[in-house]
């Protein structure tokens, strides 16, 4: 190697090799000694400028975000435009892009202006990076199912007239005017809500979720999710995990139009419903309104003439409930006019009878007024006779004149037996013809008591 290198000064610890020459020499070397060989990893950054694509690859271990190792590679812009076409025609289509796993055939490029280690793409094995795409859209998709986000946002209630849209694309676009035209000209009242987000890129991913994240704090009905006829290699920016997981836990229904008749992402998969294309997912919403107007239509006719019906149904009912009425009510005015007659009868009779018994009594009234006095009279006077009678057996005058006397002191007291007097007192003795002074002179105890005392009369 030391014969092939440009000659310089000599010093005393050998030949001094100028930057150039030394860069020069390890040029030389790599393409000597380092085969061209296949490496795969991840494409963490990717640049076009100019002519020269620039790509950075990295090593990742499982659950570690950080690389653990980084390669520069370049690759000519008109390589990569190639390389892209040809991945556009694959039955699974994918693009160059950030994230994507490849497996590049790299031959050694030391750049010499800069000293810098970059080897150049020469090709690209499409058949490792399907191959990876597959197996991590499919684990992908299993982590989805386990979790049970590919049936969430579908069980979601979509209501029968969505007027009011969330709108997620790139403003402007032709998938934006598609869908906008559609609706303002259906002739309902759609109220849209757009935010605007990058349909294909590396932001893809990124903007759309911001957008799904603003639009589920609004007052929506459902939102749409949808872009223009782009390449089918964008759709691979739509089996984001991150995308999928923004529409099964948005809290509102979310239609998607991104796709082909063929190909599905795994955004169509998760959605509340997956409608193709922009206007297709528009006409879903106008059919919506439309049905929901025709079934109220039908349902206004039906009550119209449910309504009609009950109407003449009750103008019948209504004569033959009056008629009714006026039946029941004649029979009950002749029954209460017999039972007035009735009552007005018994109610004479009883008058009658009560004036009789009246009459009666009063005659027996009169009859016992007529007799009565004399009656009393005499039954009166009698008692009176009696009464006197009873005086007059009661009067002291009277009993003197039988034979009784009164006893009295001298001080005029009624004396009533001989425990009031002793021997020797002096008394007064009233007799029929008058009274006069006595005393007690003895006691006599033939047949009375033991102070029974001789009276002397005077």
């Amino acid at each position: 190697m030391a014969e092939s290198l440009e000659t310089t000064p000599e010093t005393a610890s050998g030949k001094i090799y100028s930057v150039g020459q030394y860069n020069r020499s390890l040029e030389r070397l790599l393409k000597a000694q380092v085969p061209v060989i296949w490496v795969k990893g991840v494409i963490t950054q990717l640049q076009v400028r100019g002519k020269v694509a620039y790509f950075t690859l990295g090593e990742f271990e499982e659950g570690d975000a950080k690389p653990k190792a980084v390669l520069d590679v370049i690759l000519w812009a008109w390589q990569f435009d190639d390389f892209n076409a040809r991945f556009a025609q694959l039955p699974t289509p994918f693009a160059l892009k950030p994230d994507l796993k490849v497996s590049f055939l790299l031959e050694p490029n030391f750049y010499v202006p800069t000293g810098r280690f970059q080897p150049r793409v020469v090709d690209v094995d499409e058949a490792f990076t399907l191959g990876e795409l597959s197996l991590t859209r499919q684990k992908i998709l299993e982590r989805l199912v386990t979790e049970g986000l590919i049936e969430r946002n579908k069980k979601l209630s979509l209501t029968d007239i969505p007027l009011r849209v969330g709108l997620i694309t790139a403003t402007g676009s032709a998938a934006y005017k598609d869908f906008t035209t559609v609706l303002l000209q259906s002739g309902y009242s759609f109220d849209i809500r757009v935010v605007s987000a990058r349909m294909q890129g590396a932001a893809t991913e990124e903007t759309v979720t911001e957008a799904l994240e603003t639009l589920a704090k609004l007052p929506l009905d459902v939102i749409c999710l949808v872009r223009g006829g782009g390449s089918k290699t964008d759709l691979v920016f739509f089996d984001s995990e991150k995308i999928c997981r923004a529409i099964a836990t948005c809290p509102i229904p979310v239609l998607t139009g991104i796709g082909h008749e063929i190909d599905r992402s795994l955004a169509d998969v998760v959605a509340y419903a997956d409608l193709i294309t922009p206007t297709d997912c528009a006409k879903f919403l106008e059919g919506r309104v439309q049905d929901a107007w025709s079934a109220l239509q039908r349902k206004a006719s039906e009550l119209r003439g449910a309504w009609q019906w009950t109407y003449q149904q009750s103008g019948y009912d209504a004569v033959q409930r009056a008629q009714e009425l006026r039946t029941a009510w004649d029979n009950r005015a002749l029954r209460e006019s017999i039972r007035q007659s009735d009552a007005f009868r018994q109610m004479t009779a009883s008058a009658v009878r009560l004036f009789q018994r009246s009459r009666e009594a009063l005659s027996l009234g009169f009859k016992g007024l007529s007799r009565g006095p004399a009656k009393i009279y005499r039954a009166e006077l009698q008692a009176l006779e009696l009464k006197e009678k009873l005086v007059q057996a009661a009067d002291p005058v009277s009993l003197l004149r039988r034979g009784f006397a009164q006893v009295f002191s001298v001080d005029g007291k009624w004396l009533r037996g001989v425990d009031e007097v002793s021997v020797g007192d002096d008394i007064r003795v009233r007799l029929a013809g008058g009274e006069g002074p006595s005393r007690v002179q003895g006691e006599e105890s033939q047949g009375r008591e033991p102070r029974d005392l001789g009276i002397w009369h005077a």
